[in-house]
């Protein structure tokens, strides 16, 4: 078993600190379910090792912890082995760096410029962090029963930011809590909820079920109502589509060729010229859901009119 297997094969035994917030159902990145699969081999994590942000990610951790500790005057070591609770060990961490001779944690992330200015940073020095790094942090508090954890965050790649998160027993609480729940679905097999608003349900799904048999199967009745659903909401995306086409166009033909056209509320729409490169799509397979009428259905607009 390589270095990358045996870490894949410690985090299906728990819940480390980058699963909390989808264990907790609070993750843009990931849902629950997608956690679940996984940690129950139903689907492979994904290989992230591949990703450059991640892998700069990565590279990055060792300065940033030279970096706080130069600043701050202090040690901090690695804690090379996995780290469980003593009283609930589906909890389970693996943490970036420790403080020599203080209950303290550090936490490295190598942050975008423009992320950072849009996201959800506060100002240095307070916890206003994302709440998937907030989570994680309060995680390995509860896992180490510490009392403080630091996030050194840095940003665009030439600015350290330092945030403070301190332990909170309510939210241990909240986390132990909604953890062992989390936990109690892989421990029955048992899948929770699917969250199917989610921006990662479709691809999670269509990686679990990437194959196709050749079986037709007959849909249940809820389905049909879906599918209803569907169809609807389709018909409004058209027609949304056609009203913000018609005023784009009306913006165009006002501008002419000017470059800018200024609103009279200060906003302003430009012109530019973009030129693409040739380039070759490289040979792939997906799975594309169609949908067939049944034999005798009229369109949508074809009953309208009849009606």
């Amino acid at each position: 078993m390589n270095a990358r297997e045996q870490r894949l094969a410690d985090r299906q035994a728990g819940i480390g600190g980058s699963d909390v917030a989808a264990a907790l159902g609070l993750s843009r990145y990931k849902t629950a379910y997608q956690l679940w699969a996984e940690k129950t081999d139903r689907l492979a994590p994904e290989n992230l090792d591949d990703i450059e942000r991640i892998r700069f990610g990565n590279l990055m951790e060792e300065i940033i912890a030279r970096e706080y500790a130069r600043r701050n005057d202090v040690k901090v070591q690695r804690r090379n082995s996995i780290i469980t609770h003593p009283k609930y060990p589906f909890m389970r961490a693996n943490v970036d760096r420790l403080i020599v001779g203080a209950r303290r944690g550090l936490e490295c992330k190598n942050v975008d410029g423009m992320a950072f200015r849009f996201g959800e940073w506060g100002e240095p020095g307070t916890d206003q962090v994302p709440d998937e790094y907030l989570l994680q942090c309060h995680h390995y508090m509860t896992v180490l029963d510490y009392s403080e954890w630091h996030l050194a965050a840095c940003v665009g790649g030439n600015s350290l930011r330092t945030y403070i998160i301190e332990r909170d027993a309510e939210t241990e609480e909240m986390l132990i809590e909604q953890e062992h729940a989390f936990w109690q679905f892989v421990q029955r097999d048992e899948a929770p909820s699917l969250d199917y608003g989610h921006a990662t349900t479709e691809a999670v799904l269509k990686r679990m079920h990437a194959g196709i048999d050749g079986d037709e199967i007959a849909l249940p009745p809820t389905i049909a109502d879906w599918h209803a659903v569907k169809l609807d909401a389709d018909d409004h995306i058209k027609r949304y589509e056609a009203v913000s086409d018609a005023a784009k166009n009306h913006i165009l033909e006002a501008l002419g060729n000017a470059a800018a056209g200024l609103l009279p509320d200060g906003g302003k729409y430009t012109r530019k010229l973009i030129k693409k490169k040739e380039f070759t799509v490289e040979a792939s397979s997906y799975i594309r859901l169609g949908y067939t009428k049944p034999k005798g259905a009229k369109d949508a607009d074809e009953t309208k009119e009849a009606a």
